[in-house]
């Protein structure tokens, strides 16, 4: 009997994740490349299509059957078209590249395109914490803020596919400028880079922080992991700069649970591995400006399905395109 199986790509800056999945979400088998996001667009697609066809082919040998194929990009897509808008954090920021009638000429497979964090979220609502409800928020924390929402038991992704950018949110009217080219966005404030740019402050000012001893005075290894390993040692101005994330966190996800009134938020992303310190905040700042919904019906719980997520949500989108027809 032939298996069915999608096959799930996850594009990041560092690395990009291959992997095969099936109809219940789980990983028959992944591989990672380096991206090498310094080199043109044309040729960093070739490597993934390159080592996604050889992994097809093993399956395929096995009497896997391949159906369609789904990539999750870390930045602004046209979803409907398959085309990378913009990618901000790539050295040549992709712009207008597209990817699904490059892969698909490569793969000789159907191809959806999606954002990395709506596709995560799309995982998590299937497969991992969020598939007893109908309704939930995803925020992941990183090197950006990024999230999604389900409403109805299914992805909402807005007419862009735009819904779910939290991390442009305002917590600060007229503060600091966004790489987005606004002001007082929250990741401005709360993403990785925010938190390692307040723990360098504090070492030029000379504050006296564990985070010091911990890199040796050599700032240039400070690193959102150190500055959550220094907070669970008991250091203050390590707590003083989760408490602050998780603080902007829950001011906007204040906002976020008044229009989307969701059953659960998930919290995942690098910077959620700050743990209950940083959850304890989010909670916190929630109960101080969320009246008009009971707080307490609300779960805030972390993403579960760790590193795979990506490549799951990616395969489980390409699925879901495929049986409504829009792609295939």
């Amino acid at each position: 009997m032939v298996k069915t199986v999608f096959l799930g790509i996850d594009l990041g800056g560092t690395n990009t994740k291959v992997a095969l999945v099936d109809e219940e979400g789980m990983v028959l088998e992944r591989s990672i490349i380096p991206t090498r996001a310094v080199r043109k667009a044309e040729e960093v697609v070739q490597d993934i299509a390159s080592e996604a066809a050889k992994l097809c082919k093993r399956f395929e040998e096995r009497g896997f059957k391949v159906q369609a194929a789904g990539i999750g990009i870390p930045g602004l897509i046209d979803w409907e078209e398959g085309v990378c808008l913009l990618l901000p954090n790539f050295p040549n920021k992709w712009k207008d590249v597209p990817i699904r009638k490059w892969l698909e000429e490569e793969l000789s497979l159907p191809v959806a395109v999606i954002n990395d964090v709506r596709a995560i979220t799309l995982a998590e609502k299937r497969f991992g914490a969020g598939k007893e409800v109908q309704s939930l928020v995803m925020v992941a924390i990183g090197t950006g803020i990024g999230g999604g929402v389900v409403l109805n038991g299914d992805l909402y992704i807005g007419k862009d596919g735009a819904a779910g950018e939290f991390g442009h949110l305002t917590v600060e009217p007229n503060g600091l400028r966004c790489g987005c080219g606004s002001w007082g966005c929250l990741e401005a404030y709360s993403s990785g880079p925010a938190m390692v740019a307040q723990a360098l402050r504090a070492l030029v000012h000379q504050s006296d922080t564990l985070i010091r001893d911990m890199v040796d005075n050599d700032l240039s290894r400070v690193s959102p992991k150190i500055v959550a390993e220094a907070a669970q040692k008991g250091d203050a101005i390590a707590v003083e700069i989760i408490e602050r994330a998780g603080s902007y966190i829950g001011q906007a996800l204040s906002c976020i649970c008044v229009v989307v009134n969701p059953e659960m938020v998930v919290i995942g992303g690098g910077v959620a591995q700050a743990g209950e310190l940083l959850f304890k905040s989010i909670e916190q700042s929630l109960r101080e400006r969320l009246y008009i919904i009971p707080v307490d019906t609300i779960q805030i719980v972390p993403a579960q399905l760790g590193m795979d997520a990506g490549a799951i949500g990616t395969a489980t989108w390409a699925k879901e395109r495929l049986e409504k027809g829009v792609i295939g």
